[in-house]
């Protein structure tokens, strides 16, 4: 099997079950990781045969789709050993990157995390006029009543 043929494939079983921005991205993987292999020495037969069926890798990357049916990012199906790998590395290695890059206002607890902050602000903000407004009225007043009885009369 071709490099070729072993993408159509790929792409023919991803069809209808993956968003086309995924299915896009995990057979670029793919044909990235089969030409740098074979950069490095290897037959593009002997790639292909490490990684295996096209229809197992789609069936696996299908399977690994979180609860709203999107692609679980950066994981794709290596065929050796029948483990799934990130693209840098093991699942380990891509959840402390993705953990190291902070959180991210997609996932629920990023969103709940704003409105704890949105909140917060909304909190101060109303005491601090709350503590400033006592001060503040008297101020206004003498201003005012300064203006009107000793302001710049023309």
């Amino acid at each position: 099997m071709t490099r070729q043929e072993f993408l159509q494939d790929l792409r023919l079983a991803l069809q209808g079950q993956l968003s086309q921005t995924a299915i896009n991205e995990n057979v670029r993987y793919y044909d990235t990781y089969i030409m740098e292999e074979v950069r490095k020495g290897s037959s593009e037969q002997e790639v292909i045969g490490r990684l295996g069926s096209p229809r197992l890798i789609a069936k696996t990357l299908i399977d690994t789709t979180d609860s709203f049916g999107r692609a679980a990012g950066s994981t794709y199906y290596t065929g050796s050993y029948g483990q799934a790998e990130s693209a840098g590395g093991s699942y380990t290695d891509d959840f402390r990157e993705q953990k190291s890059r902070g959180l991210r206002l997609n996932s629920w607890y990023g969103k709940l995390l704003l409105i704890a902050v949105a909140i917060l602000v909304i909190v101060v903000v109303a005491n601090v006029i709350a503590f400033l407004l006592p001060i503040l009225v008297p101020i206004i007043i003498i201003f005012l009543i300064y203006s009107l009885f000793f302001g710049n009369k023309r």
